[in-house]
């Protein structure tokens, strides 16, 4: 039997002292402390209303891997990886005809003058940089592919044919098919001049009106200023554009083409322009407009973010109508979401003064940061609302002894996941550190609005009808009880053998699927978009018409100073591009052996047997001086050659094996005198990015266990308490990785911290749990009846906030971003997982611990 009296409590400990220097500093002025957080929100409300979106592409990759320290190195000799690529395609003969070349040269000179386009880096069949080699009467003709004079005539369309299969394009610039053509530019992450941070948004938007829209749409927006702005008159045209903006024009805006009196770029908004439409004198229904691209992915997550913002403010208004139902107020519902949102506020507004902005790839943060705020605040009331009702509390009564009992464990399980997101920054890829920083920001912020704030409110909170009150909690309370009873038995023999068997057998799964979790992207095309969305769509019509694909991978050779004049050098060389060529995954492989080899041939009328490297040192000289410079194949003194692997496609496993083949014949390179450098081209940056995540994983989701374990034990001073919250919380993420591998979810840098979101989810249900149990305990309740009387009073809101954020985040599953409907398929079985672990696995775990060591409370901050 259990005592029902407080004979056995145990002396006050160090959370009794906790709580005496704390109280006083939050309920003697109650009002002035109101007043202090209400001042902080406004501030801080402002700071988030001047959050801009901030997407960059070294955000995204990790510097300090050896692969980037060499991406960086050569960025500017041998171009970088942050690439947009422009596709047209004719829908119906080749591309050798006035109107396709007439509007692919002003799809050419429309990506030149993009912003954050680095005008040295733009090659297309109208860029000097491609040319064709010919053997002409005394000696060879390199010459441009489009030669600077041409005119559209039957005689120069046949002309220009002949140097694309002379320049050997087809495949790579021309479609095999030769019914479309590319436009490949690089971007500068800065601007050379200024410094200015290339905004990614702005640029997606230009993509699509500049380029997609010049030629598909039939209609043309001419936008005239509405008054003067030197050195424009009102009415004067200042921009050019093909996109319909509607209500959204006034957050537009535009550079004109003239500069402003001062030199300095002229920017118009939509609200001082009035757009006109005109006929679109470029469109052409037979041509399509394909890009692809980093700052293309960023734009298409931007737009699709909107439907994130709505998915939040859904989600939200469903948690309200069930905190409504659970509560069985309205006033007491609006608390628990508004503190919430008070702390959704904060981490905002901190994210903007710390000088961050909001990445569209953590825009997931702050629904995360909502649902563990109002998993603790549904906590508190929940306690608050038991005080009131069944011991006859005032409401300023019932909120200090509910503080009294859930304020430390609240508090060390909101620590725990402050630290542990903290140790993402293990991860050394800046989006990540970001998302960390954001969450640890936001779940502060969670300490005070739910510690602080939250308390002040409840204890203000009037009661009107206290006995309906009453009648209506305990209605509520009672219809429950069979639930408890239920889950009760797993704190005894009965069900917690059979239970725990299964646990192993779980177990054992996620072991079994372990290796089968692919480190970075498990699927072709781009996993945050939709398959069938325009980007992936995109992205197939280019791989499947140009065979030397869309992902390359640079290997830059080190050798000694004019290495290319070497025979030996350059045989290795060639060898090393033979062997890439036969990996598979790889479509093309070359570098300069590869030009030199074809520059021979055409010395011998393209007679195979010719098509080899001389060892002698100046027919090399004579062959590698063939070589435009313009083709990037070597530096100055020839002492660094690049490679160009083309890839596939860019899936984990596909870049793994080009990187192994590569490591395999890295001794018999240094037998030559070289070194193959890995790596750049964007291939090159998506595997230093899986290796970082390979390599740190395991760091990241040890340390945050760890991180648990010991605030675990500092909080309960018990064995028992560390193995029976802990042991689910591993099982968890176990099963998480295997539910991955299952699915097809790759672990990359933006799953990776939602998986250890999900672990600080789940602890706070097994602290909060494990802290009322062990209160029973401590006045000598037995196990199954001191779990049961956990389940009355905490396991109820545990159970029921559990079931509300498993049917918000389902609603994800039908959201149009991919990896939005991945995050919410994952969250949906993490919260699942994490809400069986707590309220199933916690007390058969308590049990088995109870055969083997004292369960009663110790020390330590628990409240006894």
């Amino acid at each position: 039997m259990a005592a029902t009296g407080d004979s056995a409590v145990p002396k006050p400990g160090m959370g009794e002292a906790v709580l005496r220097a704390v109280i006083p500093l939050i309920y003697a002025r109650r009002g002035l402390s109101f007043a202090v957080l209400t001042l902080l929100t406004v501030l801080l409300g402002w700071q988030a209303t001047q959050l801009k979106p901030d997407a960059g592409f070294e955000k995204q990759i990790p510097l300090a891997h050896p692969y980037m320290k060499v991406f960086k190195e050569y960025e500017q000799a041998f171009g970088g990886a942050n690439l947009i690529s422009v596709v047209l395609m004719k829908k119906d003969g080749q591309i050798y005809e006035p109107t396709f070349l007439d509007r692919f040269k002003k799809l050419t000179d429309a990506t030149f003058f993009l912003p954050g386009v680095d005008r040295t880096r733009v090659s297309s069949l109208f860029t000097p940089d491609l040319t064709y080699f010919e053997i002409v009467e005394g000696g060879i003709n390199l010459g441009n592919v489009v030669p600077r004079n041409f005119t559209p005539s039957p005689e120069a369309m046949r002309q220009v044919k002949d140097h694309v299969e002379k320049a050997g394009i087809v495949g790579r610039y021309v479609a095999t098919g030769q019914d479309g053509a590319m436009i490949v530019a690089e971007l500068l992450e800065h601007h050379p001049t200024t410094g200015e941070k290339l905004d990614y948004t702005r640029l997606a938007g230009q993509l699509e009106d500049q380029l997609r829209n010049r030629i598909q749409s039939p209609t043309m927006w001419e936008y005239r200023l509405s008054a003067d702005k030197p050195p424009y008159k009102a009415g004067d045209v200042v921009w050019r554009g093909y996109t319909d903006y509607g209500w959204k024009l006034r957050w537009q805006t535009f550079e004109a083409e003239q500069k402003a009196l001062n030199g300095d770029a002229l920017m118009v908004t939509g609200d001082e322009v009035t757009p006109t439409a005109v006929a679109n004198p470029d469109y052409a229904p037979n041509l399509s407009v394909h890009i692809i691209g980093f700052a293309k992915v960023v734009g298409d997550v931007t737009d699709a973010s909107l439907e994130v913002v709505a998915y939040f403010f859904v989600a939200m208004a469903l948690i309200l109508l069930l905190l409504w139902w659970f509560c069985g107020s309205f006033r007491l519902s609006l608390l628990p979401l508004a503190a919430a949102l008070v702390a959704v506020v904060w981490e905002l507004g901190l994210l903007k003064v710390t000088g961050f902005g909001l990445d569209p790839f953590a825009i997931l943060v702050p629904f995360l940061i909502l649902s563990i705020g109002v998993s603790h605040g549904v906590q508190y009331v929940n306690g608050w609302a038991n005080e009131v009702a069944e011991h006859g509390l005032s409401p300023l009564d019932a909120s200090l002894q509910t503080f009294r009992r859930l304020a430390i464990p609240g508090t060390v399980a909101i620590i725990t996941d402050v630290i542990g997101f903290a140790t993402l920054v293990f991860i050394q890829i800046d989006i990540v550190r970001e998302m960390a920083l954001n969450a640890a920001m936001g779940m502060a912020a969670i300490i005070v609005t739910n510690k602080v704030l939250l308390p002040i409110l409840l204890s203000w909170v009037k009661v009107g009808d206290l006995e309906t009150f009453k009648q209506r909690h305990h209605a509520r309370q009672t219809s429950g009880e069979v639930v408890w009873r239920r889950i009760a038995v797993f704190a005894t023999p009965k069900a917690a053998v059979p239970f725990l068997v299964a646990c192993v057998i779980a177990l054992a799964w996620a072991v079994h699927m372990y290796p089968k979790l692919t480190i970075g992207d498990a699927q072709i095309g781009v996993p945050e978009l939709k398959a069938d969305g325009r980007y992936n769509r995109d992205s197939a019509i280019v791989v499947g018409n140009f065979s030397f694909g869309v992902d390359i991978l640079k290997v830059i050779v080190e050798t000694r100073e004019y290495g290319c004049l070497d025979g030996a050098a350059m045989q290795t060389l060639d060898d090393y591009v033979w062997h890439m060529q036969n990996t598979p995954g790889v479509t093309l492989a070359a570098a300069l052996p590869t030009v030199a080899r074809e520059v021979r041939g055409l010395y011998s009328e393209q007679a195979p047997k010719w098509k080899v490297l001389s060892r002698n040192k100046e027919v090399l000289a004579s062959l590698v001086g063939r070589a435009p410079s313009s083709l990037g194949m070597a530096n100055l003194d020839c002492s660094r050659m690049p490679v160009f692997i083309f890839t596939s496609d860019h899936k984990a496993t596909t870049l793994a094996r080009v990187i192994d083949a590569t490591k395999v014949f890295e001794p018999r390179a240094q037998e030559a005198g070289l070194h193959l450098a890995l790596a750049s081209g964007n291939a090159g940056v998506m595997a230093a990015t899986n290796e970082e995540i390979k390599a740190r994983e395991w760091v990241v989701i040890v340390w945050v266990h760890l991180t648990l374990l010991i605030f675990v034990w500092l909080s309960f001073r018990s064995l028992a308490s560390v193995i029976c919250i802990i042991t689910p919380l591993v099982l968890c993420s176990l099963l998480t990785y295997g539910f991955m591998a299952l699915v097809g979810i790759g672990m990359k840098a933006a799953t990776l911290p939602v998986a250890a979101f999900g672990v600080g989810i789940g602890v706070d249900d097994g602290i909060y749990l494990w802290g009322v149990l062990a209160y029973y305990l401590g006045r000598d309740f037995t196990l199954a009846e001191a779990y049961k009387q956990a389940l009355r009073t905490t396991g109820k809101a545990v159970l029921f906030t559990s079931l509300t954020l498993i049917v918000s985040v389902a609603m994800w599953l039908f959201s149009g971003l991919q990896f939005q409907a991945d995050m919410g398929l994952l969250l949906v079985f993490m919260f699942t997982a994490n809400l069986l672990g707590a309220l199933l696995m916690l007390p058969a775990l308590a049990w088995l611990c109870s055969r083997f060591m004292p369960m009663k409370p110790h020390g330590g901050m628990a409240i006894q």
